[in-house]
């Protein structure tokens, strides 16, 4: 089973309503393949395949939490945490 992060990562996605609390990779994933804005790069390749390799235990959580805040940035995502 994957794990959660120890702290999670707080996000203002632009087409989603209210801001949204990423505690876990799974949920990262969900967020980057369903609700990323158009600005997909390196960052936003790695961020998936981080999250889904620790969605499914073949990683840690650690590097998937640094790899989504890598897209995030990338993406020019307001972040709140």
């Amino acid at each position: 089973m994957a794990e959660n992060w120890d702290e999670c990562v707080i996000i203002d996605l632009p087409n989603l309503e209210g801001v949204q609390i990423v505690w876990s990779p799974a949920y990262a994933a969900q967020l980057l393949s369903e609700n990323w804005p158009d600005t997909k790069g390196r960052s936003y390749s790695a961020a998936l395949n981080a999250c889904t390799d620790a969605m499914l235990g073949a990683a840690s959580a650690a590097p998937a939490r640094d790899a989504f805040l890598a897209a995030v940035d990338e993406a020019k995502i307001k972040t709140l945490r």
